[in-house]
């Protein structure tokens, strides 16, 4: 099990402890380890990984994304555990994951296992911010991550999840990324960017971009009929409106999923963002990713054996799906 112990409100708990305890009674061996800062869950998992049948990943979305990148870097991957102790969690709502002990120990020991994508990140020389909140930016550029799971993104009010103060986030919640979000109205800013995907080639004003293996990113934007794992990404990006009378009906088509000549949403397998003025940052799985001219992001197919409590439902191309699941699945 490797824990943040800094992840969500209440930080003076340890849910883990409580899971630890499930675990044991069920026969279980349980290994324990704690992060002293960003990355630490990266390289615990790197080294340590393939020693175990399963690892747990005990925090946020932050932390699961950490141990993947990890367990990315192994040949033989453990089945891979969570704990959702985070203030938002979008990859425990995507698959409905437990939060208590017992459920989850449960989830662990009998339920199915799901292999997902990740996404692999690179790119251009990458470059830490000076003007970060403490803690934000790691202290160096090797400590950021190379995957993630389930969302990056650029653009209009990605900063919030991380810039916005870890006292605030504990003290107020999701309300905190609200205000962030609400705050960052004031600094939307146009960018120009070239964007590759999948051998086509656009130049694009945008607002915001995003290339997403979620049902929910940042607890408000839905996506439906996400897929998990075949092998797409879904991106999707805001170009810059003419006007601020167009923001309010762009932002509620956004979140209900409707169309719009400011909204663009395609499935891709491997894209490029160059942004052509300045670096610009990149929020990954909901932490500072780090600051770079480009950005390459490729997708893994079915790289790692997530545990559920039950298969997610499958929109569309169900026994395709089925036929390529890993065995243990069924």
């Amino acid at each position: 099990m490797i824990a943040n112990p800094v992840a969500g409100r209440h930080t003076t708990s340890k849910p883990w402890l409580e899971l630890e305890q499930e675990l044991l009674k069920l026969g279980v061996d349980v290994t324990i380890r704690e992060t002293a800062q960003s990355f630490d869950a990266t390289l615990i998992a790197a080294a340590e990984g393939s020693d175990y049948d399963f690892v747990c990943a005990c925090g946020g979305d932050g932390t699961l994304s950490e141990v993947v990148s990890g367990l990315m870097l192994l040949e033989k991957r453990p089945f891979l555990a969570f704990l959702p102790i985070g203030t938002t969690c979008d990859m425990a709502k995507s698959f409905n994951l437990p939060s208590e002990a017992h459920l989850v120990a449960e989830t662990m020991l009998y339920g199915p296992s799901f292999a997902i994508d990740i996404g692999a990140i690179s790119g251009s020389e990458v470059f830490l911010r000076q003007d970060l909140p403490d803690g934000v930016a790691p202290a160096e550029p090797d400590r950021l991550p190379h995957h993630f799971t389930y969302v990056t993104s650029f653009g209009a009010f990605s900063e919030t999840s991380y810039a916005t103060s870890h006292n605030l986030k504990k003290s107020l919640g999701y309300f905190a990324y609200v205000l962030g979000g609400i705050k960052s109205l004031s600094t939307i800013e146009s960018l120009r960017v070239r964007i590759t995907r999948d051998n086509c080639v656009t130049e694009e004003s945008l607002i915001f971009g995003a290339v997403a293996n979620s049902s929910s990113i940042g607890g408000v934007l839905e996506i439906e009929g996400a897929r998990f794992d075949d092998g797409k990404f879904e991106l999707i990006m805001v170009r810059t409106p003419e006007n601020i009378m167009q923001i309010a009906p762009m932002l509620k088509n956004l979140i209900s999923n409707n169309s719009d000549p400011l909204i663009i949403r395609e499935l891709i397998s491997d894209c490029e963002f160059e942004f052509l003025d300045d670096m610009k940052s990149m929020t990954v799985d909901g932490e500072y990713g780090g600051t770079r001219k480009t950005w390459h992001f490729l997708n893994k197919p079915r790289s790692i054996n997530l545990k559920v409590p039950e298969l997610p439902h499958l929109p569309t191309h169900v026994d395709t799906v089925k036929d390529a699941r890993p065995k243990d699945n069924d």
